[in-house]
């Protein structure tokens, strides 16, 4: 029996760790619908997003606790007055990002 290895027309992608994908989202998530840079909020420091990982915090609570701690306002919904909109992530806002990234979800 000839056997030959399996091959894929695709260059296998590097596997992320869960704190680099978090720094992307991040990264996106908060510039996109905030206007703000990582080292604006407590996840410039690595350690922070860490513990987050670990203690199971989604994405999108971790950015909705800053949202509620510092009412953030989103600035990516056109057409609303400040009073309408909701300051909220939602998972869609992450699906969206990861898929922006092409990253896979953890």
């Amino acid at each position: 029996m000839n056997t030959q290895p399996a091959t894929t027309p695709q260059a296998a992608k590097p596997c992320l760790s869960p704190l680099a994908v978090w720094k992307m989202l991040l990264t996106i998530l908060l510039d996109q619908h905030y206007g703000l840079t990582l080292n604006d909020t407590p996840f410039s420091d690595e350690t922070v997003i860490q513990k987050h990982i670990e203690a199971g915090i989604t994405l999108a609570d971790a950015i909705n606790f800053l949202v509620e701690r510092y009412e953030l306002v989103r600035i990516d919904q056109k057409g609303f007055s400040v009073q309408d909109q909701e300051p909220w992530l939602t998972s869609m806002d992450v699906h969206r990002a990861r898929f922006k990234l092409n990253v896979e979800r953890l």
